[in-house]
Formats: structure tokens, sequence, C-alpha cells
């Protein structure tokens, strides 16, 4: 049986558990695509997955990683790429595949899978894919953000922060941007928000409604949860829209219904991986879209580049919340 070596998850437990051995090649079914790893992304939900928190999961042993950009070795028939393709993509784990990027070799999902241009790098796609796409499709497709709207996006100074910050300035929206450190809130301020917001030496609120007066915000753009969630909806004006992209926190809301409704404010999910079957087309489009805005350097994705050996390490800055931008591993 032919093997490959990749970071591996005997068992259900913390990520500090994986082990980087020889696990089984993969098959490829149909409408997935198996692709060699040139740069993988790490992510929260990665830390999740690992631990049996994340909405699927696999059986052991799987290799985490949800994002890839590599080169296509096998497809399934009929497929649109061939062999040799430069490629983004996401991994079959996000629907309890065992094959995730974090190995020489993963399997992605077919119709989640874009080819990548030549002009930009597996390290740079890597950063860009689901960050970019997955804002593009909570500002543009859910939200239906329009020009001057004011939106408030938290953990603004994630990778997929970032790329909102970037996607709405670009939309022509008022930006505030709520990041956790001075740090962060020097890195987001390059990319012009109307308003950046430590919320552990400011009050939120405060800072916020003596700007832009009261109850401001149109659309609220939240990855977060808990408290930093209720301190958002709290801040949308009537007919305000609120964007749940995640939970990284920990802590999953419960929705003050009572309020929502006074207020007419909307809530909708952001889980763009659910057009895989129904819209893959719309995705494909709006992917083509970011990776033009790229080349024509209208989008700066934050990223650092660390070596695979280093993919745990970086795991656990990442639960602790050490990190900026977004981080790639290369082979």
């Amino acid at each position: 049986m032919e093997e490959y070596s990749a970071w591996i998850q005997s068992e259900v437990s913390a990520f500090n558990n994986l082990k980087y051995k020889k696990i089984e090649r993969p098959p490829v079914n149909e409408n997935e695509i198996l692709i060699e790893t040139k740069a993988a992304t790490l992510n929260f939900a990665d830390l999740l997955l690992s631990s049996g928190m994340y909405q699927s999961n696999p059986s052991v042993p799987f290799v985490p990683g949800f994002e890839v950009a590599g080169i296509v070795r096998e497809v399934s028939e009929g497929s649109r790429f061939k062999v040799g393709d430069r490629v983004v993509g996401a991994t079959t784990v996000f629907r309890s595949g065992r094959y995730g990027s974090f190995g020489e070799l993963c399997i992605s999902s077919e119709n989640l899978t874009y080819k990548l241009p030549d002009k930009i790098s597996f390290e740079a796609g890597a950063a860009i894919l689901m960050a970019y796409l997955t804002s593009d499709f909570a500002l543009v497709r859910r939200a239906n953000l329009q020009k001057n709207e004011t939106v408030l996006i938290n953990a603004a100074a994630g990778g997929v922060g970032l790329s909102a910050v970037q996607i709405a300035k670009n939309m022509g929206a008022k930006v505030i941007a709520a990041v956790g450190s001075e740090e962060k809130k020097l890195l987001v301020s390059k990319y012009n928000p109307d308003l950046v917001v430590n919320y552990q030496e400011e009050n939120l609120k405060e800072v916020i409604e003596n700007n832009f007066g009261s109850k401001p915000i149109d659309v609220f753009y939240d990855q977060v949860g808990g408290e930093a969630y209720e301190n958002g909806i709290r801040l949308l004006r009537s007919e305000g829209r609120a964007l749940i992209v995640g939970f990284a926190s920990g802590n999953i809301p419960k929705q003050i219904l009572s309020y929502l409704l006074v207020k007419n404010i909307s809530v909708m999910g952001v889980f763009m991986i659910s057009f895989e079957n129904q819209n893959r087309d719309y995705l494909k489009e709006r992917m083509d879209f970011i990776f033009e805005e790229y080349i024509n350097k209208n989008i700066d994705p934050i990223y650092k580049t660390i070596k695979f050996n280093e993919i745990v390490k970086y795991l656990d800055l990442i639960g602790s919340r050490k990190t900026v931008g977004r981080i790639v591993a290369v082979i």
C-alpha cells in the first residue's frame, strides 16, 4: 500500500497530540481531487477539529488542514481539472473527510477547488482562499453591503478579519475594526479603516458612538461569539444585519430574540461551503474576481510562512490569539 507523510490525529484530543508519520494514500472518490500539497493554511477550526468540537468530525486516524494550494495529482472521472494543474482548494475534512492539507497529499472537493493563476504563488493562494472567499460571500452575497454603509468587523487583525476590512473598504463602506491589542491596532490601521478600537483597553460602545452617533452600525461582521457578539448586536441600527461567521471564543451566544424583534435586526449565517453543490459556479466567479483583485493589487493578504514541522507550534499560537493575518505552512 502506498503511503505518504502527514500530521496525523490518532484520537480525538488536543491538537498537540498530532504526530508526523505515515498514512495510506487516500482513494479519490467522485467529485474529489488528489492534490500534492505545496502550502497549507492553519485555521482556528483545526483546533476544533482535533478536539472533536467542529460541526462535523472525521473518523480517526485523520489529517487536519482545511485549505491547500498545490498541484493536481489525480482526478475523478469527468473532472474539469487535469493532472499538473496549479490549484487552491478546500479539503474534504470540512465534511468528515480524513485527508486534510497537513500532509504531503490531501483530498479536496472539486466543487471548492479553483485554478490558481500563474502570477500567484502557492503561499499567497493558500492565504487568500477561504479568508477572502468567506468575507466576499458574507459582505456581498449575504449582507448586500452598500456604499457608505457602516460595518463593524470583530477580530479585524486575523486573516479573515483583514480580508473583510479590505473588501468592505473596496465596496465604499465605512469600516470600524475591533482588535485586541495595540500591535494589532497598528497593523489594521495600515488598511485605512475609518476607526480602529482596541476593545481590551477601550470601551467599544463609547468609542464608536462618540465617533459615529448612537447605534450607527448597518452591518456587524462577527467571527468571535460570546460577549463580543452581544456588544456588537447592541450597536446595530434598526434593520441592521449581523453576519455570523464563526465562534472563535468557543462561546456560541444565545439570541436575544426580543431585542432582535423590537429593533428589526436580521441575523445571517455565513457558511459559504454550503454552496459546494447548489451554486459552485457563483463561488468560482467570485474566486476569479478575488484573484484579479490580488493581481491588480486591490487586496493585500497578510500572511506568515512557516515550515511544515512548525504546524503544531503555530496552532498553539493561533489558539492563544498571538498571531496576526494568516499562517501558511510550506513543504
